[in-house]
């Protein structure tokens, strides 16, 4: 193989490669990237672990056909280092590689091509098209809330359902929160189809976005999610569990509905996370009075803070508990809304406590409270 190849495009395609490749692994082929040519200005990146793999097209001049399959870590990290932004990339029968960028010359050990495993990319039985940014949004506000405790594997991953022709509804949670993000799409067939995408492939996911303008194919069936965006195509295993009901908790009906300053809150809450920085399982008070909210927080090893938020409230005094790092993902995940306010919607100390903002009607989060023990 004899090709010359842009620097930032070749990183580009490694980058998707290296994110994939596992740190510890029985099968050390999986460690390697297949380069190969397509025509005189083509080449293709192939990469798996097994669970997911990564196909994408990038130009490239060529002027010997070929294929060669090396380290992935490694020729990335090479490539990044590299000064010239025009790279040549050989090979010789005895599969070793070089690499020229201006004065710099790499010689690498190369693996039997014949050795990579077959990665078929082939559509699945349910598909059809979606807007990039629905995805993004999608994994961008309910990332913080998808759980990673193996013993509950259903909750490892951000559920897809489809609930009508026009309706995809996004869910991350743990036992402690849920956060949904509801999106219009096109006219679908697939009503009721409902997935689970491990949580550790949602930001491969979102660099495969960056390779399309806007819209991207979306397939699935029933143990495989595959995504074609732009000249990538990208396919994860799913998780295998039948994903909880949680609309009742995240649409249930609450008396109390507070509009508060987004930034005060977010100042407040973050003060008393520093407060407390280094308890995974601290806990602040909420208390709700005539027209202003207490905020505490309150553990001797760490210190203690308060902080007063002036709000609209004109209900009964009321006293609720929450996990200071799960209110604070929860303020963070509307940092990107033009909305000034934040909406705290309770009923009482022990329901759930769910957080909204006027401008994302369709975006909400839900955390459950703890029990305050001063």
């Amino acid at each position: 193989m004899n090709i010359t190849i842009n620097r930032s495009i070749l990183l580009e395609a490694l980058q998707l490669a290296v994110n994939i490749s596992p740190k510890v692994t029985s099968d050390p082929i999986v460690n390697n990237t297949l380069i190969e040519t397509l025509g005189e200005k083509e080449i293709s990146i192939k990469a798996t672990n097994h669970e997911n793999s990564v196909y994408g097209e990038f130009e490239a001049n060529v002027s010997e056909a070929g294929r060669i399959c090396v380290a992935t870590s490694k020729l990335f990290n090479l490539v990044r280092e590299l000064r010239d932004e025009t790279i040549k990339i050989e090979s010789t029968p005895q599969n070793w590689v070089y690499l020229t960028a201006g004065n710099s010359k790499i010689k690498l050990p190369g693996v039997d091509p014949d050795q990579f495993p077959v990665i078929e990319f082939r559509t699945m039985e349910r598909a059809f098209e979606l807007d990039k940014e629905i995805i993004r949004k999608a994994i961008d506000r309910t990332f913080f809330a998808i759980g990673e405790n193996e013993s509950r594997k259903n909750l490892m991953g951000l559920n897809l359902e489809i609930k009508s022709s026009n309706q995809i509804s996004w869910t991350g949670a743990d036992s402690f929160r849920i956060s949904q993000y509801n999106a219009q799409a096109e006219e679908s067939s697939l009503v009721d189809s409902n997935i689970i995408i491990p949580k550790k492939s949602l930001l491969d996911i979102k660099r495969v976005l960056d390779f399309s303008e806007n819209g991207v194919s979306v397939s699935f069936d029933d143990n495989t999610f595959k995504i074609f965006s732009g000249c990538v195509q990208y396919k994860t295993r799913l998780i295998e569990a039948e994903y909880p009901n949680l609309d009742r908790l995240v649409n249930g009906q609450t008396v109390y509905s507070v509009s508060v300053p987004k930034s005060e809150l977010l100042n407040a809450v973050r003060i008393l996370s520093t407060v407390t920085e280094g308890d995974p399982k601290s806990v602040m008070k909420l208390t709700f009075q005539d027209s202003r909210i207490t905020l505490e927080s309150q553990k001797l090893e760490f210190g203690e803070g308060n902080d007063i938020i002036f709000c609209d409230y004109s209900g009964e005094e009321m006293a609720i508990g929450l996990n200071i790092r799960f209110f604070l993902d929860a303020i963070q995940a509307f940092d990107s809304t033009t909305e000034d306010n934040i909406v705290l919607n309770f009923t009482k100390p022990e329901a759930p406590f769910i957080v909204q903002c006027q401008e994302w009607d369709n975006f909400r989060t839900v955390l459950m409270p703890v029990r305050i023990q001063w």
